[in-house]
């Protein structure tokens, strides 16, 4: 898949920090190319929005768990 503005990817978190969940979804603010994006990370908590830049994306969850942090990936299709 191709990152372009507005879509959703999914992203790993503090749970303490997203009503006990580790994983929270985001959207995409900015393409910097189809491996790179900003993004706006929305938490399930009564917190501001987190806004992250130069997060790297991949296709998978596990992909981006090996990566580390700043990493985030597509949410599966159901």
């Amino acid at each position: 898949m191709k990152p372009s503005l507005g879509r959703v990817v999914l992203m790993k978190v503090d749970a303490a920090q997203n009503n006990g969940s580790d994983t929270a979804h985001a959207s995409i603010t900015r393409v910097w190319n189809d491996g790179m994006v900003n993004i706006r990370v929305m938490l399930d908590a009564f917190t501001m929005p987190l806004w992250m830049t130069s997060v790297a994306l991949f296709d998978t969850e596990d992909e981006a768990v090996v990566h580390g942090s700043y990493a985030c990936w597509w949410p599966p299709r159901v």
